[in-house]
């Protein structure tokens, strides 16, 4: 690196770690609700397209919160982002739940006809709830799977229908091979964070000793203090995840579509995208798929010990690995 690079990186260093605080402040604050959790989604959607984009043609426009780009007329660019974001947001949160309610209302399902059987003493029926856990459990592993790539597939395309070409996100993983294992085993790593935090308020007399004898508004004070970690971690998740997810479809998208997986891909403008790598064969990409599939089993596993320590209704349908960037 020559010194002109160096001196330019320290110049821009600065500005950097205020814009990471400020984006950490914004997004902690919006994550704090599941209302306001959107517009962070939408974020870190926009995000996910300007990292894309910038790989691939070597400039983006970075998504702002509120204000839009110049160039525009002035309501554009004072509320511009915001509107973005809400659409971004909106649109990424349809697909999401699109995608994952059937397994997550199937395991809220388990959960309740477990605890309902359970009280009511009715033995002879107490393998259903597990079983029913279990299994969509198991339909859940692809999804899971397909779940990044198809967020950042739909953040490229910019449309609902996005979420579920299935045949062309499929190529898309085929490619990626071996990262998307690493991107599962770093979702599950990440989930652990928010396992520990949900378990807090059972063992909150051993992390804030003499918790109980505090008086209300300290309580609350505890109470709101574990409500923003919980905020911070969910959207650095969220953000991180789908970062990584980002970098993954901009190396693996170009390979996809002038590989073997080319069909799929013939009126899309990241052919005009150099390819970088070569593009396993079918039956290496198929033991990556599976092996990444199998991993994310780490994820439910995970929100299963949480709510068996911390029991939450909405948990089941809702968790920053999948979903919006809010901790509940």
């Amino acid at each position: 690196m020559s010194t002109v690079t160096m001196t330019h990186a320290a110049l821009h260093l600065p500005a950097r770690l205020l814009g990471f605080v400020r984006d950490l402040v914004v997004g902690t604050l919006l994550c704090l609700s599941p209302i306001t959790a959107i517009l962070a989604l939408g974020w870190i959607t926009r995000r996910m397209q300007a990292t894309i984009f910038r790989r691939w043609y070597g400039d983006a426009i970075a998504p702002g919160w509120v204000s839009g780009p110049h160039g525009r007329g002035w309501v554009a660019r004072l509320l511009g982002g915001l509107a973005a974001n809400i659409r971004a947001g909106a649109l990424a949160l349809a697909g999401l739940l699109a995608l994952t309610l059937p397994f997550t209302l199937a395991w809220l399902g388990a959960w309740w006809a477990g605890w309902e059987n359970s009280f009511n003493k009715g033995y002879e029926q107490a393998s259903v709830g597990p079983t029913v856990w279990i299994v969509a459990a198991f339909c859940a592993l692809p999804i899971l799977a397909h779940l990044p790539l198809a967020l950042a597939h739909a953040a490229v395309e910019d449309r609902f229908s996005a979420f579920f070409e299935w045949r062309r996100i499929r190529s898309v993983a085929a490619s990626a091979g071996a990262r998307l294992v690493w991107l599962a085993l770093l979702s599950a790593a990440l989930s652990l964070p928010i396992l520990g935090l949900r378990a807090v308020p059972v063992f909150v007399e051993d992390v804030v000793p003499g918790f109980a004898d505090m008086a209300p508004t300290a309580q609350a004070d505890v109470a709101n203090g574990l409500a923003l970690a919980m905020a911070a971690v969910a959207f650095l998740t969220a953000a991180l995840l789908r970062h990584r997810a980002a970098i993954i479809y901009a190396r693996a998208a170009p390979r996809a579509a002038t590989g073997r997986f080319a069909p799929l891909w013939d009126t899309h403008a990241v052919k005009s995208v150099p390819p970088s790598g070569r593009t396993p064969g079918r039956a290496v990409a198929t033991v990556w798929l599976i092996v990444a599939a199998l991993v994310w089993a780490l994820v439910p596993a995970l929100i299963v010990v949480g709510q068996f320590m911390n029991y939450d209704a909405v948990m089941w349908l809702t968790h920053p690995v999948f979903l919006l960037p809010w901790g509940g």
